[in-house]
């Protein structure tokens, strides 16, 4: 599949990409790693008039310590995020998440900000155009309802990041700046659970940062997929802990990450409550390449590896 025409620009810093977005009259895109976004455009599922590039952009590309927080700017990819010594040896969830990711190939290119910024996913969407028409528009595509539940307006695509359920555990921030200024969010606020609308986003905003409480924590990150070198996945679990309790996140499978919280890393009654909790809130349908059944279930096996893995119990 080719590129479809396109006005492609490169921003000088945040600002100009702020006024260049402002100028096509909000029928631009940002473009930062590429490795979502392009797939997209040439799969005719995103159809920007212009593209903004925002690699150059120095100030988006470090990592840096101050004030209790480690501010990872949006542009690091992830290959340099994994290799950071304060990523490697203070956020296990995070590096683990990092190095599941993808291959390194892509990993050199994509950046966390893309990653926790990427589309929803579903098999009956994420297809060549010729694919869809044959197929039939789904809800997403601008068709009257979803074709994997059928007569549902709701699209069930899913979350697919890695990073984002491991950034939730730990509590991160995302800061923003668009037409209407600078705001810093919890990232955990970030997601709406509308696959039509996946991230709470105005308009020509530029998610430039995570913030990150500068606290050593242990942690682990369990993933199912299918090809072990690329595959988006079919559920990941990132559990963090300080102290005796620990923040666990379930993405993957649904809308958006799910968080919950462990009071007490060792005690089993806690466990079990939230593998209930967890297993109930994950109501996959049949749009990946694994029956709902098997991902509802592992749910619950990959919280019990990642909790076990975090506190010492195996590996």
């Amino acid at each position: 599949m080719v590129l479809p025409k396109f006005e492609y620009k490169k921003a000088k810093n945040v600002a100009d990409a702020i006024a260049l977005y402002k100028g096509r009259k909000g029928k631009a895109v940002y473009l930062a790693g590429g490795t979502d976004l392009i797939p997209l455009i040439k799969q005719r599922l995103s159809t920007p008039s212009a593209v903004i590039d925002l690699k150059g952009i120095d100030e988006l590309r470090s990592v840096t310590s101050k004030d209790g927080w480690v501010e990872i700017g949006a542009n690091v990819t992830l290959f340099e995020l994994k290799n950071n010594p304060v990523v490697r040896n203070n956020f296990p969830a995070l590096y683990e998440s990092l190095e599941a990711t993808a291959c390194e190939t892509l990993q050199m290119r994509g950046t966390i900000g893309g990653n926790i910024l990427q589309e929803t996913r579903c098999l009956e969407h994420n297809q060549s155009l010729e694919w869809r028409t044959a197929r039939g528009f789904c809800l997403r595509s601008g068709g009257k309802e979803c074709n994997v539940v059928k007569g549902s307006k709701i699209c069930f695509a899913n979350y697919c990041s890695d990073n984002a359920p491991a950034l939730v555990t730990l509590g991160a921030e995302a800061k923003l700046t668009g037409p209407e200024g600078t705001r810093t969010i919890k990232l955990s606020t970030l997601f709406t659970g509308d696959a039509l609308r996946p991230f709470a986003v105005n308009a020509g905003e530029i998610l430039t940062h995570i913030r990150v409480p500068a606290k050593k924590t242990k942690g682990a990150y369990e993933k199912l997929r299918v090809r072990e070198s690329m595959d988006y996945p079919l559920v990941g679990v990132a559990v963090s802990a300080t102290g005796a309790g620990a923040k666990i996140c379930v993405g993957g499978v649904g809308l958006k990450p799910r968080m919950y919280e462990l009071k007490n890393a060792g005690i089993e009654a806690g466990i079990k409550e939230i593998l209930d909790k967890a297993s109930t809130d994950a109501k996959p349908v049949a749009n990946a390449v694994l029956s709902p059944a098997y991902r509802k279930k592992m749910v619950g096996v990959l919280i019990k590896r990642a909790v076990k893995r975090t506190i010492g119990e195996g590996k």
